[in-house]
């Protein structure tokens, strides 16, 4: 179990990096955001007929999730239009595994091995160690903390909600309809009928954002439920890696040394967690 979730999560690292550069290259983040969750609609909307109505107990989780994504996403928006996104990028996902770790290990009984939780503590020692660069202004080293702290926030309430819901599918399909509707609604009260232009203006990167991000966010999901939230976030930070390759190839940003030695890092301690979950 642990195994196939660490799959998951590996390839929703991949698939990760390809959604955050997507958001990245769009004119308008806001705008590319509301493409993302208006693709999520259409992607669960019939699913969500055919599944039926979640049962009660999941409900606060559902709305706990939608809020915290919600924020999370203005955060990750602002941050991004504020930095390059191979700096934005690694200093918003630092924070998560080892808080995500410890803290589900205090509140939902997560068991993680000494040797997996070393891993853990390299992988977010090498995104951290990327924080380093100057290349980040103050303000923009706020916005990425900032998302940061978000993503371990949703990271634990995902998988609560996972683990809460009779199947994860159900909670997978029910969290995507009520993520729906925070963007295209915030679009809309910050660019009234300009929205519409403004959507047909940034249509290719927010249709194929749309699509990845949902490809992305669904395999990790799942993992929640197989595996420990430590590990879990930690294999799926490894999307920094693919980020900065990224971010480099198709964004033209510029790697530094330190930038190579912290994906060197993190490769390190990915690597670790899935040695260890897997012969543990």
């Amino acid at each position: 179990m642990t195994a196939a979730g660490l799959a998951l999560a590996l390839f929703s690292a991949v698939t990760s990096s390809l959604a955050h550069a997507l958001l990245k290259s769009g004119d308008d983040k806001l705008v590319v955001q509301a493409w993302i969750r208006m693709t999520e609609f259409v992607l669960a909307a019939p699913l969500a007929l055919w599944i039926g109505l979640p049962p009660a107990s999941l409900w606060p989780w559902l709305i706990a999730a939608m809020a915290i994504h919600a924020i999370y996403q203005l955060a990750l928006a602002w941050s991004y239009a504020m930095s390059d996104f191979t700096a934005a990028y690694p200093i918003a996902r630092g924070f998560t595994p080892i808080f995500a770790a410890l803290l589900g290990m205090a509140f939902l009984g997560d068991r993680i091995d000494a040797f997996v939780l070393l891993g853990i503590a390299i992988v977010s020692g090498g995104i951290l160690c990327l924080a380093g660069n100057r290349s980040i202004s103050r303000a923009g080293l706020i916005a990425a903390a900032c998302t940061g702290l978000l993503t371990t926030c949703y990271t634990l309430v995902d998988a609560k909600g996972v683990r809460v819901a009779p199947d994860a599918l159900t909670f997978i399909v029910w969290f995507f309809l009520a993520d729906s509707v925070s963007m295209p609604l915030a679009l809309l009260i910050r660019s009234g009928r300009s929205s519409f232009a403004l959507l047909a203006r940034d249509m290719k990167p927010g249709m194929l954002a749309g699509i990845m991000a949902p490809v992305s966010f669904a395999p990790a999901l799942f993992a929640l439920g197989l595996a420990p939230v430590g590990a879990v976030a930690a294999v799926r930070e490894s999307s920094v890696v693919f980020g900065l390759m990224l971010g480099a190839v198709y964004l033209k940003e510029r790697l530094s040394r330190l930038r190579i030695a912290g994906a060197l890092l993190i490769t390190l301690g990915t690597l670790t967690v899935i040695a260890g979950s897997t012969f543990t």
